[in-house]
Formats: C-alpha cells, sequence, structure tokens
C-alpha cells in the first residue's frame, strides 16, 4: 500500500489554511498544519480529526529561522516525507498605509513572514521532494501582488511582499525545470472572510481554499511558474 501523502500547511489553524487543510484532508491526504499558538493548532487539528482527517500540527513561527528549522526536521522525522508545501501565513501590518510614510521596520516583517519565511522553507524542503521525485509547491500570494493591480496605492510592504512571492514562484520553477514533477505555482485567493480579509469580503474561506488546493493536487504534467485565481491564470 502507498505511503499516504503529506501536505505542510502553515498557517492552518484557521482562516483559508484551515479550509485547505480541511479540503485536502478530505482528499486522504496527511495534513500537517502550523500554528504559532501550539494550543490554537491542537485545537484547529482537532476539529479536522472530527470530520475524519488524517491532521496533525507543529508549532511555527514562520518569521523565525530557527523555528523553522525545527518544524521541517519535526516533520520529516516523524512523517518521512513531504508531498505538498502550502506557504499560507502570513500578515498585512500596513493595510493602506500611504508609500511615502511606510515605516522600514514594517517593511522588514512582512518580508519576514512574507517572502523569507516561504523561501527557506522551499529551501528546507525541497531535497526531500527531489528524492522523491515529486512535490507541489503553492504560494498564497494576493490580487495586490500584481504589478496590473497599480491603479490604487498604499499597503505598499504587503503588496511588494506579494509581488516578491510571485518572483520567487517563477524562478523556483525555472530551476526545477529538471524534476518536472515538482510543480511550483502561486495562488490569489481573492478577497475572502478572514481576520486579514474582515467581515465585508465576498468570499468565503472554503471558495479562498479552491484554487490552493487545485494547485497542490495537480497531476503529473500540470503547470509550474504560474499565478492563478479561480483555476485561471491571473495577470502578473
Amino acid at each position: 500500500m502507498a505511503a499516504a501523502q503529506v501536505a505542510l500547511v502553515t498557517g492552518g489553524n484557521r482562516g483559508i489554511g484551515f479550509a485547505i487543510a480541511q479540503q485536502l484532508g478530505a482528499r486522504g491526504i496527511r495534513v500537517v498544519i502550523t500554528a504559532r499558538n501550539a494550543a490554537q493548532g491542537e485545537a484547529a487539528v482537532a476539529a479536522l480529526q472530527a470530520a475524519g482527517a488524517d491532521a496533525h500540527c507543529l508549532q511555527l513561527d514562520v518569521a523565525d529561522a530557527a523555528s523553522r528549522q525545527q518544524a521541517v526536521a519535526q516533520l520529516l522525522q516523524a512523517h518521512g516525507r513531504i508531498d505538498i508545501l502550502v506557504n499560507n501565513a502570513g500578515v498585512a501590518l500596513d493595510k493602506w498605509v500611504p508609500t511615502q510614510q511606510l515605516d522600514l521596520d514594517v517593511l522588514r516583517a512582512t518580508m519576514e513572514t512574507n517572502l523569507y519565511g516561504p523561501l527557506h522553507l522551499c529551501q528546507l524542503l525541497l531535497p526531500a521532494m527531489r528524492a522523491q521525485g515529486r512535490g507541489r509547491i503553492v504560494n498564497l500570494s494576493s490580487e495586490l501582488g500584481s504589478l496590473s493591480a497599480s491603479n490604487m496605492g498604499g499597503s505598499a510592504a504587503y503588496r511588494m511582499s506579494k509581488t516578491a512571492l510571485n518572483m520567487l514562484t517563477r524562478l523556483l520553477a525555472l530551476e526545477l525545470k529538471d524534476s518536472p514533477d515538482i510543480l511550483v505555482n502561486a495562488a490569489a485567493p481573492g478577497w475572502v472572510k478572514t481576520e486579514l480579509g474582515g467581515d465585508d469580503a465576498p468570499r468565503s474561506t472554503e471558495e479562498g481554499a479552491h484554487t490552493p488546493v487545485w494547485l497542490a493536487t495537480l497531476p503529473a504534467g500540470g503547470p509550474s511558474g504560474g499565478f492563478f485565481r479561480d483555476e485561471a491564470a491571473y495577470p502578473w
């Protein structure tokens, strides 16, 4: 019997991350969620398990390099493989702050979580994916990271971090052409009702999770190096 696929979903204790974990778990994929707060992570795991998912939790501060290294070591020791990495955890610390007033410390903190963390996790987990000859990496981006969404200002730190995450997606996909069954893509989930998106957002977390889950479960020969919303290419 083939080993169960293992998915790591950062920030999977709530919001879009939790919905992604639910949908992957419903497909029979073992889901390992991460949370900064271990108690919140375990509560989310209990809810996932109650719905029938094979779910587990790791404590992880995505903005901390030592925490990232420890979490990956624990993951590979406990589960022996990694098939899917969903870089979902993110922050928006400068909502609609004008670019000219952006605090550089806020920019640094945003980049640490939204860019450096995902990059480091990819670096740590890609050797295992290469050894398996297969893997899926999904980076949770945003429409606001698209250069075509330049008709409004503000939220510069958040938006720059997501634009950079898109470039990371493109670069990794290009560098992994010698591993054709390791696919790397970015997803724009839309404006979703979450702590970040607010109550006025038109989309549910389940709707926001749809495209990331589609990318996480692409068959061999699927696209790589793309930016997608609702299973369709979205402008860079």
